[in-house]
């Protein structure tokens, strides 16, 4: 049986700052703070309906990252999957944090938009062990 995971699904948000901090916080989470225990989902195959995709997120916990109140991600996952286990929109975190301003400029984030990313990814991998926890008791 293959070990469990959760899976970081980010909004797309191109050309957003906000939907910028989403994917830099998934890739700070997938890659270094719960690397072996998150994994990156792309969206659009979500949205597609890939089958191999749809069956791994079922098995697994799910969190996803939005940018705006559009919820693009959460809405996505739920008329695909039928559950979310933890959602995050970006900009509590902004809120959380109002010295740190973003800055406009995606490619490449600025020094303020990776630092609000990171303060987020720390709240995100709280959750990854929760759900992961959760799954332990379960099985």
């Amino acid at each position: 049986m293959s070990k469990k995971k959760v899976y970081i699904i980010p909004c797309s948000g191109i050309g957003k700052v906000f939907g910028s901090i989403g994917r830099e916080t998934a890739y700070i989470v997938a890659n270094e703070l719960a690397k072996g225990k998150a994994e990156l989902e792309c969206l659009p195959l979500i949205v597609k309906g890939k089958k191999e995709v749809i069956k791994a997120l079922k098995e697994n916990k799910i969190i996803a990252i939005d940018g705006c109140p559009l919820m693009c991600s959460y809405n996505n996952i739920m008329e695909k999957i039928g559950k979310v286990d933890a959602k995050f929109m970006t900009t509590d975190i902004v809120k959380e944090n109002r010295e740190l301003k973003p800055e406009p400029s995606i490619i490449p984030v600025g020094e303020n938009t990776k630092e609000l990313s990171r303060k987020l990814a720390e709240q995100v991998v709280k959750k990854v062990d929760e759900l992961l926890e959760e799954k332990k008791e379960a099985t």
